[in-house]
């Protein structure tokens, strides 16, 4: 899936086995590399085949991924689209030795032919392509799975401030506590911030005054955010009160 050459993308069914964080690339990686081959548009896809000029192709290409593991196999945020989640907590030893046989010979003596005829005549009429798929329960157990212990203390903090329509992480830092306070302040976890501030609601507002877009609070330059849910003006309205106000910290 990750190599140069994508033959894979004419295929109108693709079905990607073992889907697992082994370490090469991580599950985040993963679900942002496969974001062009899990929707459209694009409408086509470009192919780069061994030996042959690199062409564009329809995009039709129907992916199924199976994995054997809920924890690590795949990462989904939890307002993903694109993926319908089936589990099932049956084993193989769910089953017997002849359930098996009996299985194949059925598919072999025209089974097979009696499931295509099935599918071919399923009423799709009301179907809608465009809407996003079912959240079971089975996705939520995943997204639950990838979330960082930040997320829920950083929603915590925001829910002790009130959900406000603007903040900024000192603010947050003068309520924080324990283990969660000793993360906020390491200068290693800087890049991590904003993607923990992006899952809990909130976005940068850039400062439209400053070249470095900051904001200047109490002396110092900070970043403020503001709820993803506002219209940008609401947002920018919102920093500025913040800012007239003077809140950066308790």
């Amino acid at each position: 899936m990750l190599g140069r050459f994508n033959g894979f993308v004419k295929s109108v069914i693709l079905r990607i086995n073992e889907a697992r964080d082994l370490g090469e690339l991580n599950r985040f990686q993963f679900y942002d590399h496969m974001k062009m081959y899990t929707a459209a548009p694009p409408d086509v896809l470009r192919v780069d085949e061994k030996f042959i000029r690199e062409h564009s192709v329809v995009n039709c290409c129907g992916v199924i991924i199976t994995t054997n593991h809920k924890a690590d196999g795949i990462y989904l945020p939890a307002d993903d689209r694109r993926h319908f989640v089936a589990w099932s907590n049956l084993s193989k030893e769910d089953f017997t030795e002849e359930y098996w046989n009996n299985l194949w010979v059925w598919y072999e003596n025209g089974g097979i032919s009696h499931v295509a005829d099935y599918l071919s005549h399923i009423d799709l009429s009301e179907f809608d392509p465009k809407a996003p798929p079912p959240k079971t329960s089975a996705f939520w157990e995943i997204v639950d799975a990838g979330r960082a212990p930040e997320d829920g203390e950083v929603a915590d903090v925001l829910d002790t401030l009130g959900n406000p329509d603007a903040v900024t992480i000192s603010r947050i830092t003068g309520y924080a506590a324990g283990e969660f306070l000793v993360w906020l302040t390491d200068r290693r976890n800087r890049r991590a911030i904003p993607h923990r501030m992006e899952q809990a609601g909130y976005t940068p507002v850039r400062s439209d005054t400053a070249k470095d877009g900051l904001w200047k609070i109490g002396g110092t330059r900070q970043v403020v955010y503001a709820k993803s849910c506002l219209a940008d003006r609401d947002r920018i309205r919102a920093a500025r009160k913040l800012v007239g106000e003077g809140v950066g910290s308790v």
